[in-house]
């Protein structure tokens, strides 16, 4: 394991999902491109790329704020479209290895969440697929918060479902949101984008 990822003293360990866990970048990127494509609503990566920390709702509010746009679906329509298109690819998502080794090591060593902006049914989906459904003591996403990242609900209510306090929770990330929402709930947080590469 890399010594930079090494948890330290650590009580608890909180893993965002899309970019941390998982290699999931260009297939979210895909995904919602081809959600809103149909609705004249173009997706440039750069602009996505500089979103990630963002749920799908939220990041279609702010592209369709940013563009002026009024016409499309509801944004309930066009989440469950870019989720349909993620999940038809689901089984060719891949972890970031050095992040992925952190997990399995701490595994039963160490209390472990995901707490994501992602959807349940789409990181349920995708957890099947890689066989990591068992190592988690709790799954906290987007659906089951009234804000997501950066506001700090989604690492509080991981820490909860855990039983360890917040600053006794370290936080694994790869977002500026994620990261702002991690401090804001009074944990510590790794910033794992030195040590992860999207594949094209």
């Amino acid at each position: 394991m890399l010594a930079e990822l090494h948890p330290g003293r650590a009580r608890a360990l909180l893993f965002d999902w899309d970019g941390t866990l998982v290699d999931s970048q260009h297939a979210n990127y895909r995904a919602m491109a081809e959600a809103l494509a149909p609705h004249g609503m173009t997706l440039r990566q750069e602009w996505f790329d500089a979103r990630t920390g963002l749920s799908s709702a939220d990041m279609i509010r702010t592209l369709a704020q940013e563009t002026g746009l009024r016409s499309a679906p509801p944004i309930g329509e066009l989440v469950a479209a870019r989720d349909g298109h993620f999940l038809a690819n689901a089984a060719r998502i891949r972890l970031h290895p050095q992040v992925a080794e952190v997990m399995h090591t701490y595994h039963g060593v160490l209390p472990m969440a995901v707490a994501s902006g992602g959807a349940r049914q789409v990181i349920e989906a995708t957890m099947r697929h890689l066989s990591l459904q068992d190592l988690f003591t709790a799954v906290v996403t987007r659906d089951e918060v009234e804000r997501g990242k950066p506001a700090p609900d989604i690492f509080l209510q991981a820490s909860e479902a855990l039983a360890v306090p917040p600053a006794h929770c370290l936080v694994y990330e790869d977002s500026d949101e994620g990261i702002e929402a991690a401090h804001a709930a009074g944990m510590r947080v790794i910033d794992v984008r030195p040590f992860t590469r999207p594949t094209r």
